[in-house]
């Protein structure tokens, strides 16, 4: 299965009409309106608060059936210093799925017009989802959520009992942003202003469109993953073996003990070198999606810190099944979340890499609204980015682009 590509794009006008976006930020639309997922199952473990939604992604699949419609909603802190910790204790990744037949959607065939059909429209028809058209059905009741985030709203403002929340700390955070002011005086339905929505916005992260792409280059990305991994076995019997294309003074030595540590004029490990050359083809893509009967892996940033199983990835707790990669973020979607890179305390991550039960399989009961899945965060190692790849960033190339064009892929 080709790789499929993620870009970030402003919201349009139909964006709201639309029932199963993938998106960045903003609060979530839930699958199912009348089950949103509840705080204590997206508490950060680092600072007890509620995580805000980084991005959700709309991903169904031809079998089970119960996987008809599946959204994968990832979670994390807005607390840079959480972010210090292990990403488990401040990031989740939650999958939620309803079969063709649910009583929350209904599906009305799409009306083709035959007359002055170009090639374009044709392209787009091909495209519809099974030629029909989903809306939320007339019975369905969206459940209360979180003023502020989107959450289940289990708790409600004690005076005007109109405005609902998922925790205390987002009670007071709407309290503070304007509801004080409006609580008792003004009608439920009554737009509320721009000023107090904006603070309330600043709790989350900015809202963007994610279309996708096939991407364009040859081959599989799992094949290139693994000749890489064999090349990087090869040459660790032998430091000064050449590495498919790159000399070994060219390379990045990421220490594996404290002992072990070399100087390297270019400081740029070999994992970081095809990142980048496969990411430069594409430099504004925010999500590499990759799922087939066949395991895959993803686009690493590094030779240090790549994901183990069963320790890092462990089975799926429902099934028993052995997860395998799904799709990765991408360090550029940080440049559409409003974070001040020059902050070191600012979250940050090198990619994210989401692992799914492959089965999609469903619990029983209250179980079966969502299942918790796996994100895994690899930063780019101090060896990785070093000060040539950073002037590069500047202009400089540094010999930097060589090294690249030089790697076989």
């Amino acid at each position: 299965m080709p790789v499929t590509l993620g870009y970030a794009e402003p919201l349009d006008e139909d964006f709201d009409k639309e029932c199963f976006p993938s998106k960045i930020g903003g609060r979530p639309r839930w699958l199912d309106p009348t089950r949103p997922l509840s705080a204590d199952q997206v508490q950060c473990d680092e600072c007890a608060s509620p995580m805000a939604m980084l991005m959700q992604l709309y991903a169904p699949e031809d079998e089970p059936a119960e996987a008809f419609h599946r959204m994968l909603y990832v979670f994390i802190c807005r607390n840079g210093s959480c972010h210090k910790a292990n990403a488990k204790r401040c990031m989740r990744v939650v999958r939620s799925q309803l079969p063709e037949d649910n009583a929350v959607y209904t599906a009305q065939e799409c009306e083709i017009n035959e007359v002055h059909k170009g090639e374009e429209e044709e392209e787009e028809e091909e495209e519809e989802e099974d030629g029909f058209s989903w809306s939320l059905a007339e019975s369905v009741k969206p459940a209360s959520m979180c003023a502020v985030c989107g959450l289940s709203g289990s708790k409600a403002c004690s005076k005007c009992h109109s405005q609902f929340y998922c925790s205390r700390a987002h009670q007071v955070a709407d309290w503070d942003a304007g509801h004080r002011g409006q609580c008792g005086h003004t009608h439920p339905q009554a737009p509320t202003s721009a000023a107090y929505a904006r603070k309330l916005q600043r709790l989350l992260y900015p809202e963007h469109v994610i279309v996708s792409e096939e991407d364009d280059d040859v081959g599989h990305l799992g094949e290139s993953n693994n000749n890489d991994d064999d090349d990087d076995d090869e040459a660790s019997d032998d430091d000064g073996e050449d590495n498919e294309g790159i000399k070994p003074e060219d390379m990045a030595l990421v220490p594996l003990t404290d002992e072990r540590v070399e100087d390297s004029e270019v400081d740029v490990d070999r994992a970081f070198l095809l990142f980048q050359r496969r990411i430069q083809k594409s430099p504004d893509q925010v999500i590499r999606y990759t799922r087939s009967s066949e395991s895959s892996e993803p686009l690493f940033v590094s030779d240090a810190g790549k994901p183990e199983a069963h320790a890092d990835v462990p089975d799926c707790e429902l099934c028993g099944a052995a997860r395998e990669f799904e799709f990765q973020i991408m360090p550029q979607m940080l440049n559409n979340l409003s974070i001040d890179s020059a902050d070191p305390t600012s979250v940050d991550w090198g990619t994210l890499l989401v692992y799914t039960c492959p089965r999609s399989c469903s619990g029983t009961g209250e179980a079966s609204a969502y299942a918790c899945e796996v994100v895994c965060r690899q930063n780019f190692s101090s060896q990785g980015i070093g000060e040539k790849f950073v002037r590069a960033l500047h202009g400089d190339d540094s010999g930097i682009t060589k090294q690249i064009e030089s790697l076989r892929v």
